[in-house]
């Protein structure tokens, strides 16, 4: 056990410092819009598996997807999980292609019993996050070339504390208290450089968020024989008004060769303006039918009212997003005798997702594939989980653009027995 520790305070550090590791160029333009673009909060076991997680329940891995879930933690384990995020992003539109890739923690949780009967979960994922850099160069007969660069970085945190109980037999209620946290940064300079006469333009948009979300789940595992059980799942996340600070200038300058800008005029100035983001209500229900210690397969869909979405008043013109998932895993033995290739956990799925995007008339879906493996360590519960999504987003109809993206996420989970009383004869 103290080797095991030594692991789980090594992965901790690694991954504390990966919260700093960001090889970020650029993530994406669609996060311009928005809170950036959603992480749902997946471990490396749901995304091997499309995604799934509202019915899906383990004592051996945290599922922050329902809550609920955590009900089945063993009264005597400790549960330690941790992944990184690694996105390679290619960008096209008709005309032109760019690559990006980005760097990052992807989840750190924990869970563990409190009670005989209540459960606990803490863990701390990335809520959202914007990136790009965008250079735009047109020209006018008039006046002459005019570009435009558009910056964004940051993104919002979450920080989570869930508790479950199960009131009846092979039911769980479950409940996550979020804290939501982190900047959205966002800039747009225009410049004039054949014309002396015009002033550029700079506007800095900076919001930073800091504040609670609520959700709720429950789960029913029904056996259906000694060997085969289905678990079904429901969520709902309360509608969220997060208090958010807000720094507004919109100036013109003079650009200076020695990287000092000669400023002209402020047009607008909010150093320190206070408001609001409105997150909207979202629900969702799921399945699982599992044999035990041989497969399981599942779906899910979810929900999220994106239109009653506000920014400091402004809705921003978002959709409402739907997204469905399916997939499973296979044991060929569970057996301790059983060869090392016959334990590993193997996992597919298949994920599709109405973004709350819609531009141009056009609706910005997502799909993607996704497979992956659980790898046992000797003689433990714990597991290294590896997942890969190949995946799509976007058009390039009415002259957007469309991604093709491959997600891995790595991830350590270490299983310990932990509560366990002594005795003394």
């Amino acid at each position: 056990m103290v080797k095991n520790i030594r692991l789980a305070l090594l992965l901790l550090l690694i991954l504390l410092n990966g919260m700093r590791l960001t090889a970020q160029d650029i993530n994406s333009p669609y996060s311009h819009f928005g809170i950036g673009n959603l992480y749902p909060g997946q471990t490396s076991v749901n995304t091997a598996m499309g995604g799934i997680g509202l019915g899906l329940k383990g004592n051996s891995f945290v599922n922050i997807l329902n809550p609920a879930s955590y009900s089945f933690f063993d009264s005597t384990s400790f549960l330690l999980q941790g992944g990184l995020l690694v996105d390679f992003i290619n960008m096209q539109t008709e005309e032109l292609t760019a690559n990006s890739r980005n760097v990052q923690l992807g989840y750190l949780l924990i869970g563990f019993p409190v009670t005989r009967w209540l459960r606990t979960s803490l863990g701390l994922t990335p809520y959202s996050q914007a990136g790009y850099l965008i250079y735009e160069d047109n020209e006018q007969d008039s006046i002459g070339r005019i570009t435009n660069e558009f910056t964004a970085s940051g993104g919002i945190n979450r920080a989570h504390v869930g508790l479950a109980i199960q009131p009846f037999r092979n039911f769980s209620v479950g409940a996550n208290a979020s804290f939501l946290f982190g900047p959205l940064d966002y800039q747009q300079i225009v410049d004039f450089p054949d014309s002396a006469f015009i002033y550029s333009m700079r506007v800095v948009n900076n919001r930073f968020v800091q504040d609670f979300m609520f959700e709720v789940g429950v789960q029913y595992a029904a056996r259906l024989s000694s060997s085969l059980t289905l678990t079904t799942g429901l969520v709902y996340e309360l509608p969220a008004s997060l208090n958010t600070k807000r720094y507004l200038l919109a100036e013109t300058f003079v650009p200076a060769l020695n990287d000092i800008d000669n400023i002209y005029d402020t047009i607008v100035y909010y150093p320190d303006q206070k408001g609001t983001i409105e997150l909207p209500t979202a629900f969702g229900g799921g399945f699982t039918l599992e044999k035990t210690n041989r497969w399981m397969a599942g779906m899910d869909v979810y929900y999220q009212k994106w239109e009653d979405y506000r920014s400091f008043g402004s809705n921003d013109s978002l959709d409402n997003s739907l997204r469905l998932a399916m997939g499973g895993q296979f044991i060929p033995s569970a057996s301790a005798t059983a060869s090392f290739a016959q334990r590993i956990n193997y996992r597919l799925g298949f994920h599709y997702n109405k973004t709350y995007l819609k531009l141009r008339g056009s609706q910005i879906n997502e799909f993607g594939l996704t497979f992956g493996t659980g790898l046992p360590l000797k003689g433990l519960q714990s597991m290294v989980n590896v997942a890969v999504e190949i995946g799509q987003r976007g058009t390039l109809n009415e002259g957007l653009i469309k991604e093709n993206y491959v997600r891995i996420s790595l991830g350590l989970s270490i299983y310990e027995r932990w509560f366990i009383r002594s005795k003394f004869y």
